[in-house]
């Protein structure tokens, strides 16, 4: 024993020797559960592995969970109250979400998605389009050593069924990758549309009403492969294409009535449709990756191109009961070609550790080549006729080049996210038919500006705002009449100015170990607001056009709750309320229009064991306003269980959507001249039950996988 006293404070015990012990482990894991929802300076981050609902489901089934966004029954995606929101796939955008991006966020496996980040004023790294923000899907990506995948199967009521694989196989190097994803649905809709017309000179009345019914059996199939190599310590390349294949037969009956004031029938007639219709598109992406020594010291080029091509064959038989006349037939071939591309140079350097500088050069290529050929059966010559009052060619070609930069800064609990984007862009519509040539040029500047403030470790405040832009579609801009029916025409408008729209935000964010509480004050100032208007061309026919709104603003409150109560419940609450003002000046309306529409979304969960998930999900959307009337209330309820076995490695999924068979879309157009109602509704709830298993072994250890952190959003 060794004693230390006042006197004696350094005692000399000569050399001590140690002896070695050593045992050895296989591996240490550390696991911890990611939060559901997490929030940083320019998003908010939705984790959505464990959401029972979207395993068996689509990607469309798995948004309507998603705090801030509403999804209708046709896969339109609105946020914050707007539809016109930009969906990015791995932070690039993707010819998956083109012109029919509804289809095929209905058609994509929900298990295929990592993560769903909501942007709602992105920085300036961004593209700017989109009046209500960015959603960008992070796809899964496996880079574990060896062998590693998951197999998974559903089936649904009416015949319905999906199932897809995931796989890759790493050797430390090289790393590939790849999925098929096959899915068969079911679709029945339902329509019911009444008109009632007033004559503005004589003041005469009279009604319309439509009933339709459609169905059709989609199946889709989704293809992605690549493969990843890490040619050393400082330079990776990677290859990656998906193809996706869709095919479906529509058919369709719409009986038509009309009627006097008195209501008396004038006319009564059915309207037949069969549609083969297919789309297809092939994406294929290059990327070289260049790392300094430094970390997170980057160079990045990138390259995407794509080609998409689209066809519907409608043939129709109209069968006139009143007045009693001669069936008579048309078809309308329908054809659309898409060609995309993006060139990207993109360079990060983190100054300090609290400090990062990026900045790049885009060009952004895109064509779209529209075909309309109509035709008509002469009886007489017992012939098909070509239709030159429908028959047309469109293309439209844009070019667009991007220069941007962004620093980000923090200084003790603040920081700094600024940027700004300059895009020159040079657009070109081309009317083949009539031989006429629009050109729309024009430069922008969109800045971006976020601040944040860190009270204490649970308390931080946030303060945004980002200019953006809506630019018009093809087909908003082809002045030629397309007949969806004898009814209903549509007709593009060549001189649309693209949506020029300002955002701010104010945010305040409270972060415990249970619970995340979020509010956000925001202000969104839109001019050149593109809308549709509706109108009658003559007694019976309504025409669907494009045109700029004066103005309209609007301002809302969002509030989003994630909590754990008792270990085993998991809540997510979220409430957007916005005040939504409207002038429609130009267009010959009243100046103003405003009300206040909100909106309700509530998941949760109950983890009964560690293996064994009950989840629930309703979603309720108020009433919203319109230039010319008003979307009426919808509201949606879906519930899923999940059980783990075999070690987890294993799952059965049940999920019911839409519990109570609720979900509609209704809506009123009201002006001087014409009042309709729409109501819009599919088939009853859909059930499904499937099972998963995820496989995987390890070929050997490696220095990257000792003991790694993600910290990724």
């Amino acid at each position: 024993m060794v004693v230390l006293t006042e006197k004696n404070r350094a005692i000399n015990i000569g050399i001590l020797e140690l002896a070695v012990s050593s045992q050895e482990i296989n591996e240490v894991a550390v696991i911890g559960e990611r939060s559901t929802y997490t929030n940083s300076i320019d998003r908010k981050v939705f984790n959505v592995g464990k959401d029972v609902i979207g395993k068996t489901g689509s990607v469309s089934d798995l948004m309507q969970n998603i705090p801030s966004l509403s999804v209708d029954i046709d896969g339109n995606l609105s946020l914050r109250g707007s539809e016109n929101v930009m969906v990015l796939i791995n932070g690039k955008p993707s010819a998956l979400m083109g012109t029919n991006r509804a289809a095929v966020l209905q058609q994509m496996p929900a298990n295929s998605i990592e993560r769903i980040e909501v942007i709602t004023n992105p920085s300036a790294k961004f593209k700017p389009d989109g009046t209500s923000g960015i959603i960008n899907i992070v796809l899964k990506k496996n880079k574990g050593l060896g062998l590693n995948g998951t197999i998974m199967s559903n089936i649904g009521n009416d015949n319905r069924y999906n199932g897809n694989v995931v796989a890759n196989y790493n050797t430390g190097k090289v790393n590939v990758f790849g999925s098929y994803s096959i899915r068969q649905d079911d679709r029945l809709r339902y329509t019911l549309d009444t008109r009632k017309r007033t004559d503005l000179t004589t003041h005469a009345i009279d009604y319309t009403n439509m009933d339709a019914q459609e169905k059709a059996r989609p199946i889709s199939n989704i293809i992605n492969s690549g493969i990843d190599i890490k040619i050393n310590d400082h330079n990776d390349f990677s290859i990656s294409g998906n193809y996706n294949h869709r095919d479906q037969i529509k058919t369709g009956l719409t009986s038509t009535r009309n009627e006097d004031q008195n209501n008396l029938m004038t006319k009564n007639y059915d309207r037949s449709r069969i549609d083969p219709e297919y789309e297809h598109s092939l994406e294929y992406t290059i990327n070289y990756k260049h790392a300094f020594e430094k970390e997170g010291h980057e160079l990045t080029i990138d390259y995407t191109s794509s080609a998409s091509k689209e066809q519907e064959d409608n043939h129709y038989t109209n069968t006139f009961k009143m007045p009693v006349e001669n069936p008579t037939f048309d078809n309308t071939l329908i054809k659309q070609d898409d060609s995309e591309s993006q060139f990207s140079v993109e360079y990060s350097n983190p100054l300090s550790k609290t400090s990062k500088f990026e900045s790049g050069y885009i060009l952004e290529t895109r064509k779209n080549d529209m075909n309309f050929y109509g035709e008509n059966f002469n009886p007489v010559s017992n012939a098909w006729e070509k239709d030159f009052v429908k028959s047309n060619q469109f293309i439209y070609n844009e070019y667009i080049h991007v220069l941007y930069a962004t620093f980000e800064k923090e200084f003790g609990k603040f920081g700094i996210l600024g940027g700004l984007r300059a895009e020159q862009a040079l657009v070109k519509s081309h009317q083949i038919t009539t031989d006429s040539v629009i050109n729309n040029n024009y430069f922008r500047l969109y800045p971006s500006l976020h601040l944040s403030y860190n009270v204490d470790d649970a308390h931080e405040l946030q303060l945004n705002y980002s200019h953006r832009i809506r630019r018009p579609e093809g087909d908003d801009m082809n002045p030629f009449p397309e007949y969806q029916d004898p009814y209903n025409l549509r007709i593009g408008n060549p001189r649309l100015k693209p949506e020029e729209i300002h955002s701010v935000e104010f945010g305040y964010q409270y972060k415990n170990k249970a619970t995340t509480i979020t509010s956000t004050v925001y202000y969104r100032y839109t001019y050149n607001g593109m809308t549709s208007i509706t109108k009658y061309l003559n007694d019976s026919v309504l025409i669907n056009t494009r045109f700029n709104l004066s103005k309209s603003s609007s301002a809302g409150f969002e509030f989003i709750v994630a909590t754990t109560l008792a270990k085993i419940i998991n809540v997510n609450f979220s409430s957007n309320t916005f005040f939504n003002t409207i002038d429609a000046s130009s267009l010959g309306y009243s100046n103003k229009k405003s009300n206040v529409s909100f909106s309700l979304n509530l998941n949760s969960s109950v983890n009964f064991t560690r293996s064994s998930m009950l989840q629930f999900n309703s979603n309720y959307v108020s009433e919203r306003l319109t230039p010319q009337g008003k979307q009426l209330p919808s509201f949606v309820m879906n519930m899923g269980f999940r059980q783990e076995f075999l070690k987890k490695k294993a799952a059965f999924i049940f999920t019911v959507s839409d519990v109570f068979n609720s979900l509609r879309n209704n809506s009123e157009l009201n002006t001087p001249e014409l009042y309709q109602y729409v109501s819009r509704r599919r088939s009853a709830r859909m059930i499904y039950a499937g099972i998963s298993y995820t496989f995987g072994k390890q070929l050997k250890k490696s220095k990257e996988n000792t003991l790694k952190f993600d910290n990724q959003l």
